[in-house]
Formats: C-alpha cells, sequence, structure tokens
C-alpha cells in the first residue's frame, strides 16, 4: 500500500467533526504553561445559614480527577484503558471536555492505523490550542519505565527546539530532561509511581558538584556551592521518607536543571565538556583585530578586557548564572563609579576658566569627555539596572543578541569601555589645561616639563602589563629591574618575598 493510500484510510476512520493534521507535537518547555494571559472572572455569592459539610460539586467532574500544582495552577488525570492523560485545559466545562475527547479519539485512531505500540506506563499530555471553533491541540507522550518522551509522528530535534546532538545517548539526556520537566508540572497523581532512591541520588549528584564547585574555578556544575549546601539541607529532610507531590515537584524541577546541564556539557560522551572555559564547537573565524588595535589605545585597553570577559562568559553560548552575576555587578559598579567622578572634573574646568588667563578652549575637551562619559554611563545604568540579578536564560539571550555576527563581542565591549575611558581621556585634558593655565603664570619651561610628565604617566598606564603578564623585555621592566639591582632587591636573584 502507497503512504498516500495509507493516508486516505487514516483520514477516513477520524471522526467527522475532527479534520486532518490536528495534532502538533510539542516539548514539556514549549507549553504555553507560563505564558498564558487570561483574566478571571470574580464575583458575589450568597453563603447558606448553617454549615457546609461537603465540599461544592459545582466544578465536579466524574470522569477526571482534579489536582492542584504546589504553585497554584489546576490540572486534571484521567485514565484510560492503554495510558493516562494529563491537561490543563479545564474539562469541567462540557464544551472543553467535549474538545480534549476529540482529540483523543483522533490519537487512538492515529495509534491503531499506525499500529503504534504505546508502552503501558504511559502518559499523555494535551494543549488545546487558543482557537475554540476547532478541534486540535498540541501533545506529547511520556513513558515512566524509561523516563522518555516520545511521539506519534517522525519529527526533527530542529522542530522541537531541542538542540543539536553527537549521538543517540545524547538525545536520550535530552529526553531525560524533558521527562522531568513532565513530571515537575505534574506531580500531585504520580508521586505514589516514583521511587523514593531519585532523592538519594540526587543527594549524590549535588553533593559532587558543591565538591567540584569547591575546587575548581571552572567547574561545569550549575549551581555554586553554597546553593548546593542550601539544596542539600532541604533534600535530606526528605531521606528515607516516602514522596509526596511537592516534595517530587522541586526533586523534579533540580533533576531537569542538571540532565540540560548534562545535555549542554556532553555528559557521558565520548568528548564531554571538563571546564567551563572549554570550547566544545568550532567557533566563527570572526576579524576583529583591526576593530580591536583602534579601540584599545582610544580607550585605555578597556575594550580588550571587557572583550574577554565577554567571550569567557559566553563560551559555548552557555551562561552560568553566578558567573553573570559578578561580571554583570562589576560593570554597574564601574559605570557608577565613572559616572560620580565625573562631576568634579566638569566643576573643576568650569571654575578654572573664570580665572583671568584662562582659555574656554583649552578646558572644552575635557569638559566634552567627562559629559560623554556622564553620558554613556548614564545610559548603561539605566539599561542594565536589575540585571545583575537576572537568570541565566535571560543572560543567554541577552548575549546571543548582543553578539555580532561579524566582530562577535567587540561592539558591546567597546560600549561598555565608554564611561570609564571617557573618564580617563578627561582627567588627561583637565590636567593639560591646568598645565596651560600654569605655563601662564610659571612660564613655558614648566609647561613643558608638566607635559613631559604626563606623557610619561600616559605612557607608563598604557604600557605597564599585569603580573601574569609580565614581559621581561619591554622596556618598562629593564628599567624597573634595573632599578631593583640598584637597589638590592632581593627578587632579583630569583627569590620569594
Amino acid at each position: 500500500m502507497s503512504s498516500i493510500q495509507h493516508c486516505e484510510n487514516v483520514e477516513a476512520q477520524l471522526p467527522a467533526y475532527l479534520p486532518p493534521g490536528v495534532l502538533r507535537p510539542i516539548t514539556p518547555v514549549a507549553t504555553s504553561r507560563y505564558g498564558k494571559s487570561s483574566s478571571l472572572y470574580s464575583y458575589h455569592t450568597v453563603i447558606p445559614p448553617g454549615s457546609c459539610s461537603a465540599p461544592s460539586s459545582l466544578d465536579s467532574n466524574s470522569n477526571w480527577d482534579s489536582y492542584p500544582h504546589p504553585e497554584g495552577q489546576r490540572y486534571f488525570h484521567k485514565r484510560l484503558t492503554s495510558y493516562d492523560v494529563v491537561t490543563e485545559a479545564n474539562v469541567c466545562r462540557q464544551e472543553t471536555e467535549h474538545r480534549v475527547t476529540g482529540c483523543l479519539k483522533y490519537i487512538d485512531d492515529t495509534i491503531f492505523q499506525q499500529q503504534i505500540t504505546v508502552p503501558p506506563k504511559s502518559e499523555l499530555f494535551i494543549e488545546l490550542d487558543l482557537d475554540e471553533s476547532i478541534f486540535s491541540c498540541a501533545y506529547y507522550f511520556v513513558d515512566h519505565d524509561t523516563h522518555r518522551i516520545f511521539w506519534l509522528e517522525h519529527i526533527s530535534t530542529e522542530a522541537l527546539d531541542i538542540g543539536t546532538i553527537v549521538s543517540s545517548s545524547h538525545l536520550d539526556t535530552a529526553f531525560e530532561r524533558l521527562y522531568w520537566v513532565h513530571v515537575e508540572f505534574f506531580p500531585m497523581h504520580m508521586h505514589a509511581q516514583i521511587s523514593p532512591k531519585v532523592v538519594d541520588d540526587l543527594i549524590g549528584v549535588m553533593s559532587h558538584g558543591a565538591a567540584d564547585r569547591l575546587t575548581s574555578r571552572s567547574s561545569t556544575f550549575p549551581y555554586t556551592a553554597e546553593r548546593c549546601s542550601q539544596l542539600l539541607e532541604l533534600l535530606s529532610l526528605q531521606r528515607g521518607r516516602a514522596l509526596d507531590g511537592h516534595t517530587l515537584c522541586f526533586v523534579a524541577r533540580l533533576w531537569g536543571a542538571i540532565e540540560n546541564q548534562r545535555f549542554m556539557t556532553y555528559y557521558g560522551q565520548e568528548n564531554a565538556q571538563l571546564d567551563r572555559l572549554q570550547i566544545m564547537t568550532p567557533e566563527e573565524d570572526i576579524d576583529h583585530e583591526w576593530v580591536q588595535s583602534l579601540a584599545n589605545p582610544a580607550l585605555w585597553g578597556i575594550p580588550g578586557r571587557y572583550f574577554s570577559e565577554l567571550h569567557e562568559l559566553f563560551a559555548n553560548e552557555q551562561v552560568f548564572v553566578d558567573q553573570w552575576q559578578i561580571f554583570m555587578t562589576s560593570c554597574i559598579t564601574e559605570w557608577n563609579t565613572a559616572v560620580v567622578w565625573t562631576f568634579p572634573v566638569i566643576i573643576a574646568t568650569i571654575l578654572s576658566c573664570l580665572l583671568s588667563r584662562a582659555s574656554m578652549s583649552s578646558a572644552l575637551p575635557a569638559i566634552l569627555s567627562a559629559s560623554g562619559s556622564l553620558a554613556t554611563g548614564s545610559i548603561l545604568l539605566l539599561k542594565h539596572h536589575g540585571l545583575e540579578d537576572a537568570t541565566a536564560s535571560f543572560a543567554a539571550r541577552y548575549l546571543r543578541a548582543a553578539k555580532s555576527h561579524s566582530i562577535g563581542m567587540l561592539p558591546s565591549a567597546i560600549v561598555f569601555s565608554l564611561p570609564k575611558g571617557l573618564y580617563l581621556w578627561s582627567i588627561v585634558f583637565m590636567v593639560a589645561h591646568f598645565l596651560l593655565l600654569a605655563s601662564h603664570v610659571v612660564g613655558g619651561f614648566a609647561m613643558f616639563a608638566g607635559a613631559c610628565f604626563l606623557v610619561l604617566l600616559v605612557w607608563a598606564a598604557l604600557y605597564v602589563t599585569s603580573p601574569d603578564e609580565y614581559d621581561q623585555s619591554s622596556l618598562l621592566s629593564k628599567i624597573l629591574c634595573r632599578w631593583h639591582s640598584i637597589q638590592g632587591d632581593p627578587r632579583e636573584d630569583g627569590s620569594s618575598v
């Protein structure tokens, strides 16, 4: 039988009220659970006298069990012959239940026509489409025995936004993560089916993660040592106890986060990522040297530092939330400092112009540089207010949008450098302005000597390297070494201080 004939036979078996193609494969992380925008209709009512001995039955439905999620969202569960069904659609409404029943009929007919074997401990999730005029839904199946997720058709990982994979076991890790996300969303009816051993296993993983974070500066574990300690205290309270829905909810959330990190770091693969800064996939060949060679001298080498930090922060397009928070806190502190200290520069320069021999033209560069630092710093502080507490997913979206296809993170590095770089230039221009004023009082020689001293300071600030990049061949290094030898510095013979 041809595929076309097969499709025609399947369509012939569908319910009359369902058009073909009503099923839309989806994953647990792609549902509209946290993106719903509905308004509630509230009202007053009359309470009858006496005691209400039984709960209200206005929303009851004998065909479905209702459970409130620990976060508050109600969902519905039903046991069918071949599998369980869960949905957040309000099946207490007759119209909604009719739509869910239609989708279930379509799914059963698809399973029968395609002769698909559904595992015995499977569960189906259904999310009705917003358009109430049609019978269509998003769906996925989970297998509780294998901790896997599956569908009734061929579907690519790209269409499901799962990400690229390197092996079938790597895809299994992605499915494991999606399984735990499903359990996190619907834990109240299944806690008795999950072994308490998941808590013991999680304690072992979290303990190793805490130790790894304490002993490695570039660990790939998603939680910091401090956060691991807090979570381990919660998990220890549940050790040896039977699982309830609330415990299973947060245990599944932790397992989902760990499995997601394992997927991104190629856990269990032939070449796993063992270091946060280890580049796992070939990077694009970005030609940014010429831009950096111009930006670094113009802004005191600050763009190079920011470029390196941003590149490490977004290595493999992964973001560790603690690293992001450290970086963004440092940025905001630096911008705030530059903004605050530009005011004395502007005030001092303007006041100096009140002197009789002062020239406004010589004061203008300092005022413009300080004003530029004040403006850029204020804008950056305004745009990044509160981002030091952002989540890792938000930080990843931010950095992905900021990354240029041609020169990478260099545009952001240059922009981040402007407040401090312009502030330093305002200092230079202000000192030059003061030297020019002094030359009118003490003569041109003082101006020349002061200018030479200023150039020497600028040169030293630009070319003195950090201790880990100390270059013995540089001119300044030779001068310093010679000075130490004259003074009898014990470090000359290699001894430590």
